[in-house]
């Protein structure tokens, strides 16, 4: 079967609504395409300025922030030099006082030492024996014999000679005071 006139009519005519369509259609889609890229570049150029503008601003900020800092940073230094001379000026000053002050009560404490040894070493001399002798000691073989005070004029300390030792008294020392030796002479 062949397609009659009305039939191609129809067919011609249908064949150009669906071209006419079809162009509609692809024009509508460019011009979507046209309003999409055009919005899509002024949102790219809107945030190109935007990230620019937030650039400046971050250096800016960043130069203030390193201003600020320096400008800290000099006035501590400052602060700790000036607490560093201040420091040093006292420490000066503590070392002169203290020379001064300290230097008499140094010598003070040496004089004073030495002259404590002084006397400690001049009380523990002997006692000048007495010009006349002690009574009640027998002087064969005590020849030698010393008596000493003891250490701050306490009691008197018998110093016997080399051979002269201590012994057992014959009769009982009820008295007391009494000391009982033997010699190489006695024995």
């Amino acid at each position: 079967m062949k397609p009659g006139p009305q039939m191609n009519t129809l067919l011609q005519s249908l064949q150009a609504k669906v071209e006419i369509q079809s162009h509609a259609t692809e024009e509508q889609t460019q011009q979507m395409l046209n309003g999409f890229e055009q919005r899509l570049s002024q949102v790219l150029n809107a945030a190109q300025r935007k990230i620019e503008s937030d650039m400046g601003d971050l250096e800016k900020l960043s130069s203030s922030i390193n201003n600020r800092t320096a400008h800290q940073i000099e006035v501590q230094a400052s602060a700790i030099w000036e607490a560093t001379i201040a420091l040093e000026e006292s420490r000066k000053e503590w070392r002169t006082v203290t020379w001064k002050t300290m230097l008499p009560t140094y010598l003070a404490g040496v004089f004073l030492t030495f002259w404590v040894l002084l006397m400690a070493v001049q009380l523990t001399f002997p006692e000048r024996p007495p010009a006349v002798e002690t009574q009640g000691l027998a002087t064969f073989g005590l020849e030698g014999t010393r008596v000493t005070r003891g250490l701050g004029g306490l009691g008197r300390v018998v110093n016997l000679p080399r051979g002269v030792e201590l012994a057992d008294c014959p009769m009982p020392n009820l008295s007391g005071g009494e000391v009982c030796i033997e010699t190489s002479a006695t024995r």
